[in-house]
């Protein structure tokens, strides 16, 4: 009874005032699994002890599996292309909202000269447009079948024989799965909405020949990762896609609908950690002493809880930058709990794991350019469903006609003969 308890608090707290990825939580539920510790820290600390071999843009093929048993979560393929021009905006740094980066933290941004494109040539060679539609029977997918078990059963919709889509080829395609995550409860408790999740890489063979020597590590809970390629990637919560879903505020939330879910989640698939270093204030952890391991990232000693409060300072002595001051806690990182329009800058530091995460243990996903083909094939996929007359009858004869396409979109054309 006593570890029934503790969990339901655990999840209280970590739900209830700051619902959001599960990474913080799912990395600490499993029982001690040192092999996968061992692993992922090697990964991280070559990562973090190596500077990236070039300056060249790294361009990572996607693609998206919408898996779906309602319309609402069927999300439209221009939903999709909104999400790809939010990753690219954030991992250039040519968000909007860059002018927003506080001064004192200017000189840590940077573009992290990584961009993204959806797949044009499936894994048999034949063109597709990176994104597929698969009906599900199931309503939703839980995160835990059993909240006292180990399992992630949330993994289930990475398989066709559970009611999901198989992955592409891992090491060579980013696969994101869209779907309906369950929302948390116990005993009919609600608990919140998970709005996504991801793996980092713990594929130690390549890593291992980065190493040159032994270094301090910081202290990654690592228990519920997994080697299993056919697992590797993001899992997003429908409502949470793009900055142009007409279901964003189905889960209740209005502070995640400009598509940054998926920026945080593609973070830790490329290994960063969350900036507090994952401490749960409930368990009497202090984020001031659990280190993200990133060394242009202040402490901070919880998440920002979806506030971007800029006089949070939960952490002194971070003592560092140009101006010789204790900095306030970086509530406008990625790696941080806040609203979507707070959100946005990646350090040099971050960056730099990025892209060794890349180099050492994903270096089939980079790519050096993206083809005309793979732009094109978002218009030549596009295809006609229906055309309606004024009168909102089928029809391929009137002059004015009203078209509607499998990504959504409505055309009214005029033909003059």
């Amino acid at each position: 009874m006593k570890t029934y308890l503790l969990i339901t608090s655990l999840f209280l707290q970590t739900f209830l005032f700051s619902q959001t990825c599960m990474y913080d939580f799912l990395i600490k539920k499993k029982c001690t699994n040192n092999t996968f510790k061992v692993f992922y820290e090697n990964v991280y600390n070559a990562s973090k002890n190596r500077m990236s071999t070039n300056n060249n843009t790294y361009y990572i093929p996607v693609v998206f599996h919408i898996v779906y048993n309602t319309d609402a979560q069927n999300i439209a393929d221009s939903i999709v292309y909104s999400q790809i021009d939010v990753l690219n905006e954030d991992y250039r740094r040519l968000n909007a909202n860059a002018s927003d980066t506080r001064d004192e933290f200017l000189e840590f941004a940077g573009d992290a000269n990584i961009e993204f494109f959806l797949a044009n040539t499936d894994p048999d060679g034949n063109p597709t447009n990176g994104i597929i539609h698969q009906y599900t029977s199931r309503d939703e997918f839980l995160m835990f079948d059993n909240i006292l078990s180990n399992e992630i059963t949330l993994d289930e919709v990475k398989s066709s024989l559970t009611g999901g889509s198989d992955a592409w080829n891992t090491s060579k395609y980013l696969n994101i799965w869209v779907c309906n995550i369950a929302s948390l409860d116990i005993l009919g408790l609600e608990l919140g909405q998970v709005f996504g999740y991801a793996y980092p890489p713990t594929n130690i063979d390549e890593a291992l020949l980065e190493l040159s020597n032994s270094q301090t590590v910081p202290d990654w809970p690592t228990d519920m990762l997994s080697n299993d390629e056919s697992l590797q990637g993001v899992v997003l919560h429908y409502t949470t896609v793009g900055r142009n879903n007409p279901y964003a505020n189905d889960d209740g939330m209005v502070e995640n609908n400009l598509g940054r879910t998926a920026v945080h989640e593609i973070g830790h698939y490329l290994g960063l950690r969350h900036t507090w270093g994952d401490a749960i204030s409930f368990l009497g952890e202090d984020g001031c002493n659990l280190d993200d391991g990133i060394s242009d990232t202040p402490n901070a000693s919880d998440q920002a809880g979806y506030i971007c409060d800029f006089n949070k300072n939960t952490c002194t002595g971070d003592l560092f930058g140009s101006t010789g001051e204790d900095l306030p806690d970086m509530v406008e990182n990625y790696m941080d709990y806040s609203p979507d329009d707070c959100l946005n800058i990646f350090t040099n530091g971050q960056i730099n794991i990025m892209r060794n995460i890349l180099e050492i243990s994903r270096p089939n996903l980079i790519n050096e350019s993206v083809s005309v083909e793979s732009n094109d094939s978002l218009l030549t996929d596009l295809k006609l469903i229906k055309k309606i007359d004024i009168l909102g009858r089928l029809t391929n004869t009137t002059k004015f006609n009203i078209e509607f396409y499998n990504d959504g979109s409505v055309m009214k054309k005029y033909i003059i003969k």
